[in-house]
């Protein structure tokens, strides 16, 4: 299986990049833009359509090798709990990716809020949720997961990350992408992993409109905001206005700047581990312990002779990684 799902890697990348482009050009010519909700839908039926297609192609039984059963009401609360201890973590790899790369979801957060609170869940949370879990999750992982699970989660995780056609989702993308797959692996549901995607994407927009309740405009806050950085150097350049004060000023920021990325990188790791164990007590909970950790220990070394990496995955991920590198360059030019 894993040569068969590295073979349609690149055709479904491929068609998202070229029908996303198609889509956006005919938007150019036409002199029109698509509303918010159809352009989210959109996106997602791009994602999902070339995976029907290769499970037809390929006469897989969903049901039979993707395993949707019923979760515990306990796994189901533990779920969404992991999720949401996993904010501190995406936090953190944003917050320093964010250094060298461009944060797309924070620039298009004040359109998707003019929608009702509950349109905002639907189409942040709950369809990309229940499409991206299935197609990487799902039929990515579980095509990867009879030759190792160690591998499974790492390259499902890796394919997750490449779909977002950014750096600075891809670096987050990948690391809650290997939380996921573990959570699949130990409950012994999808469910698990779509939950804790849901709690990861309803965050954000939850905050927003709690501060929007509480009559606080989060996004006129954040754009009249200065950074450390630039409020130091400005008040170097008005104590003293020479080149030994604004360089003073920018040393200043730039260390708190790095405190800053420490903090939350500390932060980060304790609520990782607490993240950790709560999967690991739903792990022991439902039987699965010993037998994750007994399949853990293997690694990478495949079990059934098949290398995870064949020349079409390997030519893609590179590709769209060069290309992600490009269109951040460009940003700066």
């Amino acid at each position: 299986m894993c040569k068969k799902i590295n073979r349609f890697f690149p055709c479904l990348l491929g068609f998202y990049f070229v029908a996303s482009f198609l889509i956006g050009l005919w938007l150019q010519l036409a002199q029109t833009d698509l509303p918010y909700w159809l352009g989210c839908i959109i996106s997602e039926l791009l994602l999902l359509a070339p995976v029907i297609v290769y499970i037809a192609a390929n006469k897989i039984n969903v049901l039979a090798c993707i395993p949707y059963r019923k979760l515990r009401w306990q796994d189901a609360l533990l779920s969404l709990l992991t999720g949401y201890l996993l904010i501190p973590v995406i936090t953190a790899i944003n917050a320093f990716s964010s250094f060298f790369t461009t944060n797309y979801v924070q620039e298009s957060a004040p359109e998707f809020t003019t929608y009702p609170f509950v349109i905002q869940v639907i189409l942040i949370a709950v369809i990309p949720a229940l499409v991206e879990e299935f197609v990487f999750r799902g039929v990515f992982y579980h095509s990867y997961r009879k030759n190792g699970l160690v591998g499974a989660m790492l390259f499902s995780a890796i394919a997750f990350g490449v779909v977002h056609m950014n750096l600075n989702q891809f670096f987050y993308a990948v690391v809650i992408g290997l939380f996921f797959a573990k959570m699949v692996e130990v409950t012994g549901s999808m469910w698990s992993s779509v939950l804790a995607h849901f709690a990861v994407n309803t965050y954000s927009i939850t905050v927003i409109q709690i501060m929007k309740m509480a009559g606080i405009d989060a996004f006129a806050a954040s754009q009249s905001a200065q950074t450390q950085s630039d409020i130091l150097s400005q008040l170097a350049g008005e104590l003293g206005n020479s080149d030994a004060a604004l360089a003073a000023g920018k040393v200043m920021g730039l260390f708190l700047a790095v405190v800053s990325i420490v903090s939350l990188i500390m932060v980060a790791a304790i609520f990782g581990m607490l993240a950790i164990l709560i999967i690991n007590h739903m792990a022991k909970k439902n039987g699965r312990y010993d037998y994750y950790r007994y399949y853990t220990k293997m690694g990478l070394k495949p079990m059934n002779n098949e290398n995870f990496v064949t020349v079409p995955y390997a030519a893609t991920v590179i590709l769209a990684f060069i290309y992600m590198v490009v269109i951040e360059v460009m940003q700066f030019l």
